[in-house]
C-alpha cells in the first residue's frame, strides 16, 4: 500500500513533507509542473494513467495546494472510497485581480483549484488565516481572501499545520553588517512577482539609505530589476546552505509581499537572528511577534519610517535572539512532523 503524492514544484517544503511521510509509508510522488499552459491537459492525461497504474495500492491522495493538480486524485479519491488531503498554501486560497496572482484570479484554474477543495476529505492549511482573512494591506486588493470566500458553503474538515523549520541548518554563524537588509525571492520571470514581493518597494526607498546596503537574492542573470541606488545588489538564486551565511550576515530581513501563505525564507532568516520587517499579510504578523517591525499599509513613506525605526532601535540584538527562539519553539520541523503524522494516520 502506497500514499500518492502530487505537487507542482519541487521545493524545500515538499521534500520535507515526503520525508515525513514515509515515515508512515511508501510515498509515490507525481510532479505537475509545467512552465507551458498549453502541457496541461497532456499532464492530466499522464496524471491519469499514474493514478491508474497504483489505484488498487493507494491508501491516501495528498495534494500540495489545489489546483488542476488536485482534480483527478480528489475524483478517484471518491470514486474509490479513499480518503484526499488538500494542503493549503497560499496561491490556492486568494484572488489578486490588480496584479493577476492567485489561482482564484484565473478562470480555469480557479475552477480546478475550488474543485480540488470540494472533493477533498480533510484539507490542512499552513496558517488559519488561508481559511478566510479580511484583506487590507493594500486597498487595490479584495478584501474578502481565503479558501471560503471562493469556495461557498466550505464546511471541510480542516486542521491547521503551520511549516516546521530545522534550527540546526540555519543559525547565526558569524557577525552581522550593520544597517544591512536581505530579502529573497523567486519567480521574477512573471510579471506581478517585483510587486507580489515587494521587491518595487525596496528598490524605491533604497537611495534614502545611503548608510544601508540592501541584498536582493534570487535574481537570474537574464532578469534586470530597475536598480538606481548603488547601495542595492543582486544574488542569482542561492541554495539552502549558501543562504544560512547569507542570513548570518545580515542584520535585518525584509518580507513586504502582498500575499504569503507561510514564508519559508523569513523563517530560516530569524532562526539566522535578522531582524524581521514584514508587511500586515496573513500569517506574519502572528509569526514574528514582538521580534521585529510590520508594515501595516503598502505604502512607500510608512515604509521610510519603519526602516528608520528600525535603523534606531536599541534592541535588534534581543530581538534577533527573540525571533531565533520564537520559529524554534513554535514551528520546528518536528512540531509540523507529529502533527503531520497524526492526521495523516488518521485518514489512512
Amino acid at each position: 500500500m502506497a500514499i500518492l503524492y502530487f505537487h507542482t514544484g519541487s521545493s524545500s517544503f515538499v521534500n520535507k513533507d515526503i520525508s515525513i511521510l514515509s515515515e508512515i509509508d511508501e510515498v509515490k510522488v507525481f510532479a505537475f509542473s509545467s512552465d507551458k499552459k498549453w502541457k496541461t491537459p497532456f499532464l492530466l492525461i499522464k496524471q491519469k494513467l499514474f493514478i491508474i497504474r497504483h489505484l488498487f495500492s493507494t491508501k491516501l491522495y495528498v495534494a500540495q495546494f489545489a489546483g488542476y493538480h488536485g482534480y483527478l486524485p480528489g475524483l478517484f479519491a471518491r470514486l474509490t472510497g479513499e480518503n484526499f488531503l488538500v494542503i493549503a498554501g497560499g496561491t490556492d486560497c486568494v484572488s489578486f485581480p490588480a496584479i493577476g496572482y492567485g489561482n482564484f484570479n484565473k478562470k480555469l484554474l480557479g475552477l480546478f483549484t475550488k474543485l480540488s477543495f470540494k472533493l477533498a476529505t480533510h484539507v490542512s492549511p499552513k496558517h488559519k488565516t488561508l481559511i478566510s482573512y479580511n484583506y487590507s494591506y493594500d486597498n487595490n486588493i479584495p478584501a474578502e481572501q481565503g479558501i471560503k470566500a471562493f469556495v461557498k458553503k466550505y464546511n471541510t474538515p480542516t486542521t491547521v499545520i503551520p511549516n516546521g523549520y530545522d534550527n540546526t541548518q540555519f543559525y547565526k554563524s558569524t557577525d552581522k553588517k550593520k544597517n544591512s537588509f536581505i530579502t529573497v525571492t523567486g519567480g521574477l520571470e512573471f510579471s506581478f512577482q517585483q510587486q507580489l514581493k515587494g521587491i518595487d518597494l525596496i528598490l524605491k526607498i533604497a537611495n534614502e539609505f545611503p548608510d544601508c546596503e540592501f541584498t536582493i537574492v534570487g535574481v537570474p542573470s537574464t532578469i534586470k530589476l530597475p536598480i538606481t541606488s548603488a547601495n542595492v545588489k543582486t544574488i542569482p538564486p542561492t541554495k539552502n546552505n549558501e543562504l544560512q551565511k547569507l542570513y548570518s550576515e545580515h542584520q535585518f530581513y525584509l518580507q513586504l509581499s502582498m500575499a504569503e501563505g507561510f514564508p519559508n525564507a523569513l523563517c530560516e532568516a530569524m532562526l539566522c537572528e535578522c531582524v524581521p520587517i514584514v508587511s500586515n499579510v496573513f500569517s506574519m504578523p502572528e509569526i514574528i511577534e514582538s521580534s521585529g517591525f510590520v508594515l501595516n499599509e503598502r505604502n512607500e513613506e510608512l515604509l521610510k519610517s519603519l526602516i528608520q525605526s528600525a535603523i534606531n532601535d536599541n534592541e535588534l540584538d534581543s530581538r534577533g535572539k527573540l525571533g531565533r527562539k520564537i520559529i524554534s519553539e513554535k514551528y520546528s520541523l518536528t512540531n509540523r512532523k507529529e502533527k503531520l503524522i497524526a492526521l495523516v494516520k488518521g485518514l489512512i
